[in-house]
């Protein structure tokens, strides 16, 4: 059975060397009132140690049983969530006691507290509850949980760490849009984005096989078969499904800690399924690095909902650079009907390439999409000028590469912006929305 150590605070090491220190210079002095009042100090220190001692004689990991009680674990941002430690202790003696449940900066305590000092009975429990709100997408640590016995005067302590840890996946929860009729994309746009509005449309486009999302009324009976079935295709019709493609290569991380690209791309992607869903319209994701990530195919539905907007939450950046065509290759044998492709991208191969596939997509009746960061403007400005300027001057290949992708996708017949720091939701915004400012902005 593992014991913890028996530890001095600042206060018990100078307290105990305080009294030493008296009764030798009362031994030195020969004074018998200065070597009464060193034995009372020392005593008092002694007895107080002594009954700590003994009141946590077996205090450890192993003399307590710990239960995870309702702990949360799928959260929004900025939700709520609840976390709950209940510690049982089989001492047979009481103690001062700090209950810790240590947790990341990034959830913030909105109810109850995440610490609590009290006088713990013997063989007693104790219940640490509190909510907590996440303010950033991804996995969250709580725990473990951490107990530390004191003695009445503060002298010295023991500490034990359980092994409880808890993880809370922050979700990432994009407010609605207003529906609207698309318009351009901001400034440095180069094609027409029109997506569909809401409706099936009127456009004969011709026959497909049915899939569970479609409606019955749209299936061809007298061109249909035993055992497969056929729907109308409608020209409005084939442009509800959106699919959102998140570069998680390396050249994402591009930005000042949270402020990166590829934090601007989830949010803004999140926002444009949002959109999409809103107005009854598949959406889908796709996650990409060198090779595909995650695919979560168009669809509808909350449960589907649910998958995509994860998919979202866990896209982290990878240590390779990405490459779009491969990502576009995978696509134009998944789907099976007619898309918009949401494209968030650095990509790290030849712009050919990019090109290529991203023409192919085009002739198979996709629509392409594409915001690259704006590589300058991913950072803060520095103060002094002459660090700017040699700052921008490191930026430069990238910024160059990012407008050879550009060009090869606007080649290509694919509508492209760049996007800055705090700016990505604002252009999902523009694309999906008449106001901006009326969807919540960046």
């Amino acid at each position: 059975m593992a014991v913890a150590p028996f530890r001095f605070t600042a206060r018990g090491a100078g307290a105990l060397t305080g009294a030493l220190a008296v009764l030798i210079v009362a031994f030195y002095s020969t004074n018998i009132l200065v070597f009464l009042l060193a034995l009372f100090l020392l005593g008092l220190v002694l007895s107080s140690l002594i009954s700590f001692a003994r009141a946590t004689r077996g205090f450890g990991a192993e003399a307590f049983a710990v239960e995870r009680l309702e702990c949360s674990s799928l959260v929004k941002v900025g939700g709520a969530g609840l976390v709950s430690v209940r510690l049982t202790s089989r001492l047979e003696s009481g103690f001062y006691a700090e209950i810790r449940d240590p947790h990341s900066e990034r959830l913030r305590v909105l109810e109850g507290s995440d610490r609590l000092v009290t006088w713990w009975p013997p063989e007693d429990a104790m219940l640490l509850a509190y909510v907590v709100s996440p303010d950033l997408r991804g996995l969250l640590d709580v725990g473990p949980s951490v107990v530390v016995a004191h003695d009445l005067f503060g002298l010295a302590f023991k500490t034990a760490t359980f092994d409880d840890p808890w993880t809370i996946e922050a979700l990432v929860q994009p407010p609605s849009l207003p529906v609207g009729h698309p318009v351009r994309l901001p400034s440095l746009v180069v094609g027409q984005t029109s997506l569909s509005a809401r409706g099936s449309g009127s456009d004969f486009r011709g026959l497909r096989e049915y899939d569970p999302s479609d409606e019955f009324r749209h299936i061809a009976w007298t061109r249909s078969t035993q055992g497969t079935l056929y729907v109308r295709e409608y020209e409005r019709e084939s442009q509800q499904d959106l699919v959102a493609l998140v570069d998680v290569g390396r050249g994402m991380a591009t930005g000042a800690g949270y402020e990166n690209a590829l934090e601007e791309s989830v949010a803004a992607a999140a926002r444009a399924l949002r959109a999409a869903f809103d107005e009854g319209g598949r959406g889908g994701v796709l996650l990409f690095a060198e090779g595909v990530e995650r695919f979560v195919p168009p669809g509808r539905g909350s449960g589907h909902e649910f998958d995509a907007l994860r998919a979202l939450t866990d896209a982290e950046v990878r240590p390779p650079p990405s490459s779009l065509a491969a990502a576009l290759r995978y696509l134009l044998t998944e789907l099976k009907r007619p898309a918009s492709l949401l494209v968030f991208t650095l990509p790290g191969d030849d712009p050919v390439k990019i090109s290529a596939e991203a023409a192919a997509l085009r002739a198979a009746g996709h629509r392409l999409y594409v915001l690259l960061p704006d590589v300058e403007t991913m950072y803060r400005p520095l103060p002094d000028a002459i660090e700017q300027d040699a700052f921008l001057a490191i930026l430069r290949p990238a910024v160059r590469r990012t407008g050879a992708v550009t060009d090869a996708l606007a080649r290509a017949g694919a509508s492209v912006a760049l996007f800055g720091r705090n700016d990505a939701v604002e252009s999902v915004a523009r694309l999906f929305g008449r106001d901006p400012r009326a969807a919540g902005g960046a």
